[in-house]
């Protein structure tokens, strides 16, 4: 009888382990589940602020060249009779330089980093140590 006993008592932590196992596994698959509804629901917000800002970039564009031409147009007509040239080279300088402001501008802003994911990142680090500890 005692060696029915032992089968029996040796089955028991068996399947604990496996339960074990089972529990671990389902609490891994949720935990991955929310990391990846957080990095899609960053995705989506980074989407609709980029479509924002280039729906805006795009009207401020339009409306500051129309001003521009019309700016441009104005000094050129004002100066016509006595200094048409020296106008359109003031006119042209200026642009130039603002562009070059501009270029300046863009190229600091494209070379800094956004913290994309930051939120993801966070929460995997806070993972980390936690199955570190």
């Amino acid at each position: 009888m005692e060696a029915g006993q032992l089968g029996a008592g040796a089955a028991a932590p068996r399947l604990g382990v496996l339960a074990s196992a089972k529990t671990f596994l389902s609490t891994l698959v949720a935990i991955v589940g929310t990391r990846l509804e957080i990095l899609a629901t960053e995705l989506e917000e980074e989407r609709l602020r980029l479509g924002s800002i280039v729906a805006w970039a795009a009207c401020t564009l339009l409306f500051a060249a129309l001003a521009l031409i019309f700016l441009s147009l104005l000094v050129v007509v004002v100066f016509w009779d006595d200094h048409r040239v020296a106008a359109l080279v003031c006119v042209s300088l200026a642009y130039l330089l603002l562009g070059g402001l501009s270029a300046n501008q863009l190229y600091k802003r494209l070379m800094r980093r956004s913290p994309l994911f930051a939120a993801t990142l966070d929460e995997l680090r806070k993972d980390q140590v936690g199955l570190q500890s």
